[in-house]
């Protein structure tokens, strides 16, 4: 969507209904929008997606079962025209740099309150990108840490999902079958997990882990 003075329809996905409520009568009130519809699902999103393609998605990635940046990227395969404001309550590195390689138009921190997704929807009807202060603030701290462990020892998305496979307390060949990889690739993937976070065995890998943000809470044993 480019600049425009027309307005603009908004679908939103959020799995809680009073969020959905709260933000459609916040979008409803905005003269820049013309359509606010919700979505509590991303199958709810993708059915009203094929019936209507709408200029901007409101979408929470925290969602029951479900991750909301998969589905941004559903959706920008059927309609590459659509901008995104993705909305989150996790403030952790790598959630953040997780949310950054999906490229989408807007950032909000859920904490920051109704009034940056308003000052997100004016930004993407202005052809522009938005982050909201809150994590522009907290995203500070990593791009001043030039030489800090964190910012240059970051887990690739693959060493990722290993990392949370072991978190899970599954061996090498079990992740290797999940992920569609050989046992000693996982293996690969392990070592470099160990020398990137300084860890001594697995325990410590995930304490470390935990430690920087990379994992939410300890996962429960499969």
């Amino acid at each position: 969507m480019n600049h425009t003075t027309e307005a603009v329809s908004i679908i939103m996905l959020d799995d809680h209904e009073l969020v959905l409520e709260g933000l459609k009568k916040v979008l409803e009130d905005m003269p820049q929008v013309a359509v606010a519809h919700t979505a509590a699902s991303s199958c709810e999103l993708l059915r009203k997606s094929k019936e209507s393609e709408y200029d901007i998605y409101l979408i929470d990635i925290e969602l029951v079962g479900e991750n909301g940046l998969d589905v941004l990227q559903t959706i920008r395969k059927s309609n590459p025209r659509a901008r995104f404001i993705v909305c989150t309550m996790h403030e952790e590195i790598w959630t953040l740099h997780s949310l950054l390689r999906h490229h989408p138009e807007g950032v909000v921190l859920k904490l920051s309150g109704t009034k940056t997704i308003k000052e997100a929807v004016q930004a993407l009807c202005e052809g522009k990108t938005y982050r909201c202060p809150r994590f522009r603030n907290r995203y500070q701290y990593l791009e001043n840490a030039e030489l800090s462990s964190v910012k240059k020892n970051l887990p690739t998305r693959r060493e990722q999902e290993v990392l949370e496979g072991i978190a899970r307390g599954l061996s090498s060949g079990e992740i290797a079958r999940r992920l569609y990889l050989t046992e000693n690739t996982v293996e690969g993937y392990r070592k470099s997990l160990m020398l990137k976070l300084g860890a001594r065995n697995a325990t410590d890998l995930v304490v470390k882990a935990l430690d920087c943000g990379l994992l939410d809470m300890p996962h429960d044993v499969e």
